[in-house]
C-alpha cells in the first residue's frame, strides 16, 4: 500500500512542485524568502526630499499645519527635529497662526525657538478654553434665568439654539479680553513675589514695597493699548461678580436651603479669592467653573491652601505647577511661603491702577461707578459684548450683525473688534 504521506523527503509529490515566481530555489530542501522591490520611495526619502525643499516655500508649507502637527513633524527625523527647533520657519509660522494682540503681549525672542511657541500655545489654549467656560455661564446662569422670566413657556433647547451664534460671538470677543487679564495677572504676580521684604535690610516700611508694586503695575497696564485696556477694565468687573457668586453663597438664601445646598461653611474671604485669582490665573479660575456645587469649590479651595504649602506638603512645586502658568519648578519654597501670606485686599488688583490710568488718559470719568462688580457693570458689559441687550431680548429677535462686521480680523490693525471700529480707519476717514 502505497504511503499516504507527500510531504515526505525525495516524494514525487515534493518533487513534482513547480517553483513559484517569487522565489529561488537552491535545493529541494531550502527555499529562500521572497525579496520584493518597493515600488516607490521610503519615508525617509520623502522627508529629506521635503524638507530639502527652499526655506521661503517649505515655510509656506508649514504654516498650514497645526501646532500638534508641528510638534508631530519634529519627531520623524533629526534633520526635522533641527530645523523646526528654532530658526526662521518657525517665526513665520508664527506671523501666519497667531494674531499681533498676541504677539505685543508676549513679544517673541530675536530668535524663534518651539520653547517659545509652547508657551504661547498653552497660554492660547488655556485663554480659549476659559472663554468657552465663561459663555456657557452666561448662557446657564444668566441669560437663561433672566429670559425665563420674561417668557415662562420658552423652551431651554429652544433658547439654546438661538442663542449659540449669540454665543460664538461673545466667545470671539472675550478671547483678547482673557488674553490680556492673563498677561497682566503673571506680570502682578511676578511682582509680589520678587517684591523687596520690609524690614531693616530692605524697605523701612509696607508702603515702601507698596509703591514699588505700584510703579511697575502702572508700567504693565501703560504698555497696554488705552482703548483695549478700557474693555478690559469692564471685562474684569464682570469677571470679579462672577467669581463672588461661585464661592459666595447667596445672601437671600434661608437656613433650610443653606443647609440642603451645602452653604453652611463660611463664604471664602476676599484674600483667598484675590490669590487664586492673581496666582492661579486663568487655569485655577477654570477649574472653579467646571465645578457645579458651591460644596466642590469650597473643597477645591482648601486643598489648593493645603497642597501648595511647602510646610505641609511634599511635592508642593508640582501643585504649583498645576495650580498656575508660570510657577513651579522655578519657585523657591521662601517664595511660596510669601505668596500663601499676602493678604490681597478687593480692588488692589487690577481695578485701582487700571481705573488711574484711564481717568489720567481721559478715557472714564473721575465720577463713575467705583463699586467692583456690581450688577449693573456687569449687566453693561454683557450688552455691549453681545451687541445688544441680551438679558431683556429674545435671541431669535435680537439685531442682525452684518457678516462683513461680525467679529472679523481687521486688516488695518490686525485686531479683533467691529470693522466700524477701528481706531486706525476711523482716523483715516
Amino acid at each position: 500500500m502505497p504511503s499516504t504521506n507527500t510531504w515526505r523527503r525525495g516524494s514525487t509529490a515534493a518533487s513534482s512542485r513547480k517553483p513559484s515566481k517569487t522565489h529561488d530555489i537552491t535545493d529541494e530542501d531550502h527555499v529562500t524568502h521572497p525579496h520584493i522591490e518597493p515600488s516607490g520611495p521610503s519615508e525617509q526619502g520623502l522627508a529629506g526630499s521635503l524638507l530639502q525643499l527652499p526655506p521661503e516655500l517649505l515655510s509656506q508649507i508649514l504654516s498650514h499645519l497645526t501646532f500638534q502637527d508641528l510638534g508631530a513633524m519634529r519627531c520623524t527625523s533629526r534633520l526635522a527635529n533641527d530645523l523646526l527647533s528654532e530658526g526662521d520657519i518657525l517665526r513665520e509660522w508664527l506671523r501666519q497662526n497667531y494674531t499681533l494682540h498676541l504677539l505685543r503681549l508676549y513679544p517673541p525672542p530675536e530668535s524663534v525657538t518651539f520653547t517659545y511657541l509652547s508657551s504661547l500655545q498653552k497660554r492660547y489654549a488655556i485663554a480659549t478654553e476659559a472663554a468657552a467656560l465663561y459663555t456657557e455661564y452666561i448662557e446657564r446662569k444668566i441669560v437663561r434665568h433672566s429670559l425665563m422670566r420674561l417668557s415662562p413657556y420658552l423652551r431651554d433647547a429652544k433658547l439654546k439654539d438661538d442663542f449659540r451664534d449669540v454665543a460664538i460671538l461673545m466667545q470671539e470677543r472675550m478671547l483678547p479680553l482673557l488674553l490680556t487679564v492673563q498677561h497682566y495677572l503673571e506680570s502682578y504676580a511676578t511682582l509680589f513675589v520678587n517684591a523687596p521684604r520690609y524690614g531693616a535690610e530692605t524697605a523701612k516700611d509696607p508702603a515702601t514695597t507698596e509703591r514699588w508694586i505700584w510703579e511697575r503695575e502702572r508700567d504693565v497696564l501703560s504698555s497696554y493699548d488705552l482703548p483695549h485696556l478700557v474693555d478690559v477694565y469692564y471685562f474684569w468687573q464682570f469677571l470679579t461678580w462672577t467669581h463672588n457668586q461661585l464661592v459666595r453663597p447667596p445672601s437671600y438664601a434661608g437656613a433650610f436651603e443653606r443647609r440642603f445646598r451645602g452653604w453652611k461653611t463660611d463664604p471664602l474671604t476676599s484674600h483667598d479669592l484675590n490669590f487664586i485669582i492673581v496666582f492661579g490665573n486663568l487655569n485655577a479660575l477654570s477649574q472653579l467653573l467646571r465645578m457645579r456645587s458651591f460644596r466642590d469649590r469650597q473643597r477645591k479651595v482648601e486643598e489648593w491652601k493645603r497642597v501648595l504649602d511647602p510646610a505641609t506638603c511634599y511635592p508642593w512645586r508640582k501643585h504649583w505647577g498645576d495650580f498656575g502658568l508660570e510657577y513651579g519648578a522655578a519657585m523657591t519654597a521662601e517664595q511660596a511661603e510669601r505668596a500663601l501670606k499676602i493678604q490681597i485686599q478687593d480692588g488692589e488688583v487690577f481695578s485701582n491702577g487700571a481705573r488711574a490710568v484711564l481717568i489720567e488718559h481721559g478715557l472714564l470719568d473721575r465720577d463713575a461707578d467705583t463699586a467692583i462688580g456690581s450688577a449693573q457693570q456687569c449687566t453693561e458689559f454683557l450688552s455691549k459684548i453681545a451687541g445688544y441687550d441680551v438679558l431683556h431680548v429674545l435671541p431669535a429677535h435680537r439685531p442682525t450683525i452684518t457678516v462683513g462686521q461680525d467679529n472679523e480680523w481687521c486688516a488695518a490693525c490686525q485686531c479683533r473688534h467691529l470693522a466700524t471700529a477701528c481706531p486706525i480707519t476711523s482716523g483715516r476717514a
